[in-house]
């Protein structure tokens, strides 16, 4: 709903270097007058296509205004020094140091689950995993070099766990920041797919690159279409003229290595698996993802052999393994397989729609808007339904929008992300959004006691952004594009 052309925590950052070296809430005692860089990733909306990323399917995402700023300096020593800083809110800042020793097996690299294992010893210091984890799987997958440490700022202005994507952010800002002061030259498309890695096999995320490719590679004031066959951008949705979209925080907390995500994730593959054995004893190919498929032709042809319910040992007795390298079936466990398959191969449709719906609006075209909210209720109602992973306080956001509907210029609502909490996009008329977001937001707080918040605007996204240096000389810090 607004736009700001230097985004808030650019700003907050560029304040608070230019303190004087004697104020103890300033940079000195953390940077020297050494070249400081910065790259910047923002916050992203899920707009509609979520948790079917890692099926295969189109998905549409937003940026927000809100972003993560992350800051290096190179070291002389070989440590990584890494501070974590929460803006918007007098806090007090997280710190830890991990050596690049500890990222090596004598003169080797180490695997990604000895580091994963070190990142996950202490509980107080897992979400240096994002940070740390992020530069390894750089140092693992493009042999870079790092004979000496950074010391890196991470300057947020996101919420964590509230289904903004603030871990992608923090994997996108630290791989841009070093990839920017090293010269690499990395797209942001590679960038994406090493933040996708580090998630997956350092802090153990079984995420699909949904969020990594939205944040890195997300244009201001667009909607971004990517096909995640793995991963590429189809293109940029304009958004119609005089509407736009916000998200809500539910305030509760939201992480996609818990285990309903995983479960449904689980659920999905194996249900892939059941329909590739089918396929294979009819001489047909095997799927490479599920929304290969038609929700015509799973309805017809493989519905019915999908189990509502399986447990993990019945399931591994008549089929293996169920071919998915980021989460493992536990043989005591039931999965639900029908609603999991079923929910990726309607929503990449919905989101086909949702798109097609936008383009026919951009000339105000009502009927069209209206179609396009039904398939943000049907993202909604599918996630619920089929995934269960909506909760009472998220349903009660998404109708409070529906009840207003579109005679109050309100079009849509849906749960976002990996769900089970986490933050409801709203789909709706400027206007409306002004009026109406700030009265469901108050209607909220009386029944959850906190008044939640509400997330808009948007950024670049940190490709768009790119980098800036920060130089030190007679005149003080200055600021170039990197």
């Amino acid at each position: 709903m607004t736009t700001t052309a230097t985004p808030y925590d650019l700003q907050e950052f560029e304040r608070v270097l230019l303190k004087p070296n004697s104020d103890p809430t300033g940079f000195a005692g953390f940077f020297n007058s050494g070249d400081i860089w910065v790259a910047r990733a923002p916050a992203r909306l899920d707009v509609m296509g979520g948790i079917a990323d890692y099926s295969g399917a189109n998905v549409c995402e937003a940026v927000l205004d809100r972003g993560m700023l992350m800051a290096l300096q190179s070291r002389t020593d070989s440590t990584l020094r890494i501070r974590s800083v929460q803006m918007g809110k007098r806090s007090l800042p997280v710190e830890t140091r991990i050596p690049l020793a500890y990222l090596s097996t004598g003169d080797d690299l180490g695997t990604y689950s000895q580091v994963r294992e070190l990142c996950q010893a202490n509980p107080l210091l897992s979400w240096a995993a994002y940070i740390g984890g992020s530069i390894f799987t750089l140092l693992k997958e493009e042999a870079v070099k790092m004979p000496y440490g950074f010391s890196m700022l991470l300057l947020s202005s996101v919420p964590m766990n509230v289904g903004i994507g603030s871990s992608a952010a923090v994997e996108i800002g630290t791989l841009s920041c070093v990839n920017a002061y090293l010269g690499l030259g990395l797209s942001p498309m590679r960038i994406a797919q090493l933040g996708q890695l580090a998630e997956n096999h350092v802090v153990g995320a079984p995420c699909g690159i949904m969020d990594q490719i939205a944040i890195s590679c997300g244009q201001r004031g667009k909607l971004t279409h990517i096909l995640c066959r793995p991963g590429a951008v189809q293109g940029g949705v304009d958004i119609p003229p005089g509407t736009g979209f916000v998200g809500i925080n539910s305030m509760v907390r939201h992480s996609v290595g818990g285990s309903p995500y995983s479960d449904t994730r689980i659920g999905a593959f194996m249900g892939k698996k059941i329909i590739n054995d089918l396929r294979a004893r009819n001489g047909r190919a095997a799927l490479n993802y599920l929304t290969e498929l038609s929700s015509q032709e799973l309805r017809c042809e493989y519905l019915a052999a999908l189990p509502e319910t399986i447990v993990g040992s019945e399931f591994l007795a008549q089929h293996r393994t169920h071919d998915d390298p980021v989460t493992t079936i536990q043989p005591d466990a039931t999965y639900r397989v029908a609603g999991p398959t079923l929910h990726p191969v309607e929503e990449n449709e919905r989101v086909l729609r949702f798109m097609d719906a936008l383009r026919a609006a951009k000339d105000g075209d009502e009927a069209a808007l209206v179609t396009a909210g039904e398939m943000m209720y049907g993202a909604h109602e599918s996630y619920r339904d089929n995934c269960h992973l909506s909760v009472p306080e998220v349903d009660f956001l998404v109708e409070a929008v529906r009840k207003r509907g579109p005679k109050s210029g309100l079009y849509g609502a849906k749960i976002t992300g990996g769900g089970t909490g986490g933050t409801v996009a709203v789909f709706g008329k400027i206007e409306a959004l002004k009026e109406h977001i700030p009265q469901i937001a108050k209607e909220y707080s009386r029944i959850i006691g906190a008044m939640p918040d509400i997330f808009e605007g948007t950024s670049q996204g940190s490709g768009e952004f790119g980098a800036r240096r920060y130089t030190f000389n007679a005149n003080g810090w200055q600021a170039c594009r990197a």
